[in-house]
Formats: structure tokens, C-alpha cells, sequence
């Protein structure tokens, strides 16, 4: 299958289109990157350069659209100006039909806080862009901004008790904005063995899963997952098994970057774990 991954292109951090374009080529599928950005290394280093590449995308993709380029797919990750949803939306239109899936991944925010790249407006048109989306793939923070529910209230009075009710109402709330698939990744339990959950909601059907965890955030990691996501979908595969084979995935190289004291900027080795995807 054609898939578009739109996001930006981070030269150091195992993070956005390189992740992509590695994880989805080795679930067989043609990848067509679309740079929202460029940048130096990801955002979480001290220090980094960002080229904003909104400027250029309209000559970029009217070739593709002159040439009679049709995808199958559309994933979007992290975008840099809020023209960037209406090109998105160009491309659904012009390079798309009405059989084409589009993938949303809310690149937004973390730990409860909106990225330092992102505006309010900002915040509102990748809404806007979810709420077209078939599936949405955001973490904790992007739910909550998505819907408009507290984060840290939900944060506070979620626990090992009432969290399936607690994440699976947040992750109907997300759906009312138009995706019938939702996957709300990474929430890390208080459990005394720590662990992390992904809730899956797929057209009124809600389930979890459930991976130990090891030595915090890791760049890139929400990029993987979302990218095996897709191109397990883009297989045929159902939805909670593309996300289990996806979390499965994440922690197997979580634990790796743990034990051999990978930096958490530089990203989990998932190189080295690619073959299990095949």
C-alpha cells in the first residue's frame, strides 16, 4: 500500500519520519514522507535547529498530485503552522478517495503540557484534523486537550481501581469528535511494579493492554508506536492487535535502551528489533 507520513524530519532521536519510514517499510508498505519540518536533532536536547518546511510543501505535493498519485493511507504526525491542517485536508481531497484511511497521530503535548512549538490556534486545527480522522493515536496530555477534559485532575483521581471506566469515558470523548478508532497510549499505572497501559476503542468496543515498564520516556517511542499501528491496519489487522503487537514492540526496545544506558534524547534502538515485525 501508498502511505503519506507526514511529520517532521529529525536528524538526531530516533523519533518522527525516521522512525516511520524504517517501521513502515518493513511491514511492506511504500512510503511517501512528507517533511512538516526539519530540524537539527528533536526538541528535547538543549539546543536544536528548526526549519519550518510549510513554505515548500504546496510545489512538493503538486507534483505528486500531477502525476496522479493516489494513497491508500495518510498518517500525520507532529505539523509546525496551522496552514499545514488545510494542505493535509488538500491532499485527503486531491490524492485520496473515499476508501483512503486517515491516521492522526496529535503531536501536542506531554506530561500535561502543550509542546513549546505549540499555539492554541495550533492545538485547534489539529482537533480540527482529528475530528476527520478514521484513527486517532493520541497519548494522555493529547486526549485531554483534544476534549477539553483537566489533565491533571484526570491524572489525580485515576488510579489501579477506576481506570478501564475512567480512560475508556475520556476515550469516548475522544471519539465524539468524529474517529471511530481511538488509541490513548502510554499511561503509566502507581502500581508498585510499574507498568504501562494503551486503551483501545474501536467503534464502542474498549480494551487495554498492558507491558511492564522500564527507565522512563524515551524519544520516539509514541512515533513507533503509532507507525506499527498504521502499517498493521494498512495489513488488515484489527485494531487492538495492531496497538498489543505495537506495545509489545515498544517494550521490548524500552527495556534494551534501559539496560545498555541509552540517553533518553537519543531514542530507543528499535533498529535491532525490526525483524520481529516481519
Amino acid at each position: 500500500m501508498k502511505i503519506a507520513v507526514i511529520n517532521d524530519l529529525s536528524g538526531m532521536g530516533r523519533c518522527s519520519l525516521v522512525a516511520s519510514i524504517s517501521v513502515l517499510s518493513v511491514l511492506g508498505q511504500q512510503v511517501f514522507p512528507v517533511p512538516t519540518a526539519i530540524l537539527s536533532n528533536q526538541t528535547g536536547y538543549p539546543q536544536f535547529s528548526f526549519v519550518d518546511f510549510t513554505d515548500n510543501m504546496d510545489e512538493y505535493l503538486a507534483n505528486w498530485q500531477a502525476m496522479g498519485t493516489k494513497f491508500d493511507v495518510i498518517y500525520s504526525g507532529f505539523l509546525s503552522n496551522c496552514s499545514q491542517v488545510q494542505k493535509i485536508e488538500k491532499m485527503l481531497s486531491t490524492m485520496g478517495d473515499d476508501n483512503t484511511l486517515l491516521v492522526v497521530d496529535p503531536v501536542m503535548g506531554d506530561g500535561g503540557q502543550k509542546y513549546a512549538t505549540f499555539s492554541d490556534q495550533l492545538c485547534n486545527e489539529v482537533k480540527t484534523l482529528a475530528k476527520m480522522a478514521n484513527v486517532v493515536t493520541p497519548n494522555v496530555t493529547e486526549a485531554c486537550l483534544l476534549t477539553g477534559v483537566d489533565y491533571n485532575d484526570f491524572v489525580k483521581n485515576t488510579n489501579v481501581n477506576n481506570f478501564k471506566q475512567r480512560f475508556c469515558d475520556l476515550a469516548k470523548k475522544v471519539g465524539k469528535l468524529g474517529p471511530q478508532k481511538v488509541v490513548i497510549t502510554g499511561w503509566e499505572s502507581n502500581e508498585q511494579t510499574k507498568q504501562v497501559y494503551n486503551f483501545v476503542f474501536d467503534n464502542g468496543d474498549f480494551a487495554y493492554t498492558k507491558n511492564d515498564m522500564y527507565g522512563g520516556h524515551y524519544s520516539g517511542t509514541g512515533d513507533v508506536m503509532a507507525s506499527i499501528i498504521t502499517g498493521k491496519l494498512s495489513q488488515g489487522k484489527k485494531l487492538f492487535d495492531a496497538t498489543k503487537t505495537a506495545a509489545d514492540f515498544v517494550a521490548v526496545a524500552v527495556k534494551d535502551a534501559f539496560e545498555n544506558n541509552v540517553p533518553q534524547n537519543d531514542g530507543v534502538n528499535f533498529e535491532k528489533f525490526l525483524h520481529l515485525l516481519i
